[in-house]
């Protein structure tokens, strides 16, 4: 079927005029999350690592570290904003392809139009047809991909990063088809490094390898004509049951940037039914007191198991890979905002003790990210809460105002106020933005004595 070919004859040729207005917006709230997102990651510990790492390293100056105020070049730019965008856990989600692809496009592509010097409109197309090139082969490569250990984000990633940044190079359909070979090739990350800093870094490396996959193609590095279907490609490969029809289906008309659910939870999205169902019963009672708990039954899905069952996590970041911790959160406080997920807050007596308390079961008929939950009383007493659909899902939507709330409470330490609420009315207004680099220069860090 060529589906190779075709994607990239699409990529290529479909402007920004093209895209659905709809579809433009939409993405705006995409780009305006996973900036907030990154921001925020740049207070953290790998942060810090990683940007030492590209000082070290040198290079041309020519794209901003966001969050940091340090400029390396667009290579570098893209690992360390990949992975500050990611490390949080934060970052939105692509359920039918299984991916968060905002973190593997808008980096690299952001690191590229502020070094070229290019606009709002072209980021925006470039963003929303880096993240439909990851979408389609994530859902031509299902979820057995994931089943296998494999993290899609950091390999189907790579697609979506290619894909975006050569939109900005202008690649032609010969060269896009490179590109989408140069990143097929380079594909890599296991589920085995959730809770670690390596998680983190899987997009930021998809960025990187996008970016050389691009740059390689623009120069006229050639590739296989057919990564995606054909035989010993990607699908074949890294799928048990490869479907490369949702590769076309609906192409140019069914944009995927729709499909995008948000994060409210600073979690992994695994733990987020959870967390509302929770939020349901806390509610409920007149008063949450763990020691008057016997126990919390949790019947969840299995992706709760690959990515969310850290059963005693004992570090923040381990905190967002484990259902027990935050249905303890949910029942507990009420709230799973990014200060929730420490060290010191995930060894709290108090929520170690109901986190133990908690009882995980499999049930396979639930939905991808569906949770039932019984919390059972010393006294008797029981009560129930069925989530199906977490809030931020297409089907359980937030709105922009609960974004914008999101992105100021995640950005407040890290750059000066007013600079967040003029990002916002920029983003808002992206395609009336003539040079990337007022963005990027309003994401510089306060200045602290």
């Amino acid at each position: 079927m060529e589906e190779t070919r075709k994607l990239a004859e699409f990529l290529s040729k479909t402007s920004y005029q093209d895209i659905p207005v709809s579809v433009r917006d939409h993405a705006k709230l995409c780009i305006l999350d996973c900036l907030g997102v990154t921001i925020a990651g740049a207070r953290e510990e790998m942060a810090t690592i990683l940007v030492s790492f590209a000082q070290e390293m040198g290079g041309k100056e020519e794209a901003t570290i966001i969050g940091k105020g340090v400029k390396t070049n667009v290579l570098l730019a893209s690992l360390v904003n990949g992975a500050m965008s990611h490390v949080l856990d934060f970052d939105d989600v692509h359920v039918p392809s299984g991916t968060h692809p905002s973190v593997n496009v808008l980096p690299p592509t952001l690191a590229v139009t502020e070094s070229k010097k290019l606009s709002g409109k072209d980021l925006l197309a470039a963003f929303i047809l880096g993240f439909e090139a990851e979408a389609r082969v994530g859902m031509a490569t299902g979820l057995t991909h994931y089943d296998r250990g494999w993290h899609s984000t950091a390999t189907i990633g790579h697609f979506g990063a290619a894909a975006g940044v050569g939109k900005l190079l202008n690649l032609t359909p010969a060269q896009m088809i490179s590109a989408l070979g140069l990143a097929g090739t380079q594909a890599a990350g296991i589920r085995q490094m959730f809770g670690t800093m390596c998680k983190p870094i899987h997009p930021g490396k998809a960025g990187m390898n996008g970016v050389i996959a691009a740059y390689l193609a623009a120069k006229g590095f050639t590739s296989t004509s057919d990564v995606i279907e054909g035989k010993g490609g990607f699908l074949e490969i890294y799928s048990d049951n490869p479907q490369p029809e949702k590769i076309l289906a609906g192409l140019g008309e069914d944009y995927q940037v729709l499909a995008t659910g948000f994060k409210i939870h600073a979690s992994c999205r695994a733990t987020h039914a959870t967390i509302d169902g929770m939020k349901i019963i806390r509610e409920e009672m007149d008063k949450v007191i763990s020691e008057d708990i016997e126990e919390i039954q949790l019947e969840v899905p299995k992706i709760t198991f690959q990515a969310a069952a850290k059963p005693e996590p004992r570090t923040g970041l381990e905190g967002k890979f484990s259902v027990y911790y935050c249905a303890a959160l949910g029942l507990l406080e009420g709230v799973a905002g990014e200060d929730k997920f420490t060290s010191e807050k995930v060894n709290e007596p108090q929520l170690v003790v109901l986190r133990e308390k908690v009882k995980a079961n499999l049930n396979e008929s639930l939905g991808v990210f569906e949770a039932k939950i019984t919390v059972k009383m010393k006294d008797g007493k029981t009560y129930h809460s069925h989530i199906l659909t977490p809030k931020g899902e297409p089907e359980n939507p937030t709105n922009f105002a609960e974004l914008e709330d999101k992105f100021k409470n995640l950005t407040v330490l890290v750059i000066p106020e007013e600079n967040a609420v003029q990002l916002v009315e920029k983003i808002k207004n992206l395609e009336e933005v003539t040079d990337l680099r007022e963005i990027v220069a309003l994401c510089h860090p306060v200045r602290r004595e």
